[in-house]
């Protein structure tokens, strides 16, 4: 019998576990670099949590054989961006008293529209650009299992 997380994800040849999981891997780094326990750049630390879940998602797109690599990786892409919207903008309502502050070139693109539509343009830019990172993220390893699973398909036909 299959569990929930060993069905197929929907649009991918992916479980639903290694999705979770593929999309989980990057939420450390989110909550921790917005609330500036592990400020962006600051080292090895926020280097290793930024890098090693993409590093994830190479080594799953080179070594998993799929019938849709580029949707699977097109797919978490997206869910990892959307997790981005929702860990900023969840961090957001909390305000400073954690340690949060919002993009400041979120408001600078905010300060071109008038204070009846600052708040959604600061947060509009924020949602775009973190959707941007994910889709973005999805659409590099997509192309790189695709090209994976090609090269995979000529060396299993024989010579």
């Amino acid at each position: 019998m299959n569990t929930v997380l060993e069905r197929r994800f929907p649009a991918t040849d992916m479980s639903w576990g290694l999705v979770l999981i593929l999309v989980a891997i990057g939420v450390p780094r989110t909550v921790l670099a917005d609330l500036e326990v592990v400020p962006p750049n600051s080292g090895l630390a926020y280097y290793v949590l930024a890098l090693a879940p993409f590093v994830v998602w190479l080594a799953v797109a080179l070594a998993r054989r799929s019938r849709r690599p580029f949707a699977d990786f097109v797919v978490v892409g997206v869910l990892y961006g959307l997790t981005l919207v929702a860990i900023h903008q969840a961090l957001w309502g909390v305000g400073r008293t954690w340690g949060y502050r919002p993009p400041a070139a979120a408001f600078e693109f905010a300060d071109r529209f008038g204070p009846a539509w600052y708040d959604i343009a600061a947060r509009g830019y924020t949602c775009g650009v973190a959707m941007m990172i994910g889709i973005g993220s999805g659409l590099v390893v997509a192309v790189i299992a695709l090209i994976a699973g090609r090269v995979r398909g000529r060396a299993d036909q024989p010579a």
